[in-house]
């Protein structure tokens, strides 16, 4: 008996084989991962807080050096006021993209699929094409922002709620017929808006296209306090449903199997993504990719299937993305729009994601 115990003592006081791993606790990964979230996110707030100070910096004494006359400090409070306003709504627009873009590829269950995919974008141009077409240049439709902005976002939300209840129902809930239709009416609303825009007067084309092709520094400062507070309320009211995505991303069975209506909650994200999309478009215009690459930016780093840190994080790589995006054109004073640097990347990792992984 004695020698029994003392070979199983022996057998437990032996030391491990370096051919055996030692397992890693549940706790330890939760350590790893919340060292490897401080440490993004103290890099992401380092580089956040770079992007505001070089964007003002390349709207005051960068452009003053430029000119050859002094910076006044009444200049700089005057391009200061004007400034924050644009920052404010990169920044609030930027998030609420990265937050929408990750609900909604977490409900389709796909890393390269953006709600712009629906056709908002192609909606946003065809509403601002047939307002100018109709009425003309002259309408409170075109000259008042508030109310230009209030018909652009509530024909994508009324185009949106009908996709969704009316082909998502007679599809039986299929996401891949509704994103194909969403690709067929872009198509058809880009061909209809290209023809309209071909017809009308080379006046009325340049306003369309003044309309369309937002400018991020030039967006209506009461327009800006008015839809900003909307949208944090929507990102954070997203964020607060973390769990929610967590279990969404299980799938349907599992998700029903751990309590949560997995329908009911398909239907209120989707009218969540329209709304949030339709702010952020009829704000600062199209960004199809911006979302597309915080998200996946955010997955490659945090390395977690975790949605509140992903919210987070992809938040932030979005507003800096703008930001210093739009700082550097602004700092070279280069011809091409951040918006299309940015769709171009985008497009770029697309292709690359498709071809590496061979999967959509």
């Amino acid at each position: 008996m004695t020698n029994v115990k003392q070979k199983r003592k022996g057998m437990v006081s032996q030391p491990e084989s370096p051919d055996c791993p030692k397992l890693t606790t549940f706790e330890e990964i939760k350590k790893a991962e919340r060292r490897n979230l401080v440490f993004v996110s103290s890099i992401i707030i380092t580089l956040l807080i770079l992007g505001i100070f070089l964007y003002i910096f390349s709207r005051t004494y960068a452009k003053a050096w430029r000119l050859g006359v002094p910076m006044r400090p009444d200049a700089f409070n005057s391009i200061l006021q004007r400034s924050i306003p644009a920052l404010v709504a990169m920044g609030g627009s930027a998030f609420l993209i990265a937050v929408v873009s990750l609900s909604f590829q977490t409900i389709v269950d796909s890393k390269i699929l953006t709600p712009s995919m629906i056709g908002f974008d192609s909606i946003f141009m065809g509403t601002q094409t047939l307002l100018v077409f109709l009425f003309g240049t002259t309408t409170q439709f075109f000259l008042n922002p508030h109310v230009n902005f209030i018909v652009s976002a509530g024909v994508m939300v009324v185009v949106s709620f009908f996709m969704y209840s009316a082909i998502l129902r007679r599809s039986k809930n299929n996401m891949i017929f509704l994103l194909m239709f969403g690709l067929v009416l872009s198509g058809v609303v880009s061909s209809g808006t290209r023809y309209l825009q071909t017809i009308m007067s080379f006046y009325e084309f340049t306003q369309v296209q003044a309309l369309i092709n937002v400018s991020l520094n030039n967006v209506n400062e009461t327009l800006i306090y008015m839809v900003v507070p909307l949208m944090l309320i929507l990102s954070f009211f997203m964020l607060f449903r973390h769990r929610i995505y967590n279990v969404l991303t299980l799938g349907s069975q599992q998700a029903r199997g751990l309590g949560v209506d997995y329908q009911k909650e398909l239907n209120f994200n989707l009218i969540l993504i329209a709304i949030g999309m339709s702010l952020s478009t009829a704000l600062i215009g199209s960004l199809t990719f911006l979302g597309l690459l915080a998200v996946n930016f955010a997955r490659m780093v945090l390395k977690t299937h975790r949605h509140l840190p992903l919210f987070m994080i992809s938040g932030l790589v979005a507003v800096i993305t703008l930001i210093l995006g739009e700082a550097i054109v602004e700092l070279i004073q280069g011809a091409v729009p951040v918006t299309v640097v940015i769709n171009l990347v985008g497009c770029s990792w697309v292709f690359y994601y498709i071809i590496k992984d061979n999967k959509i």
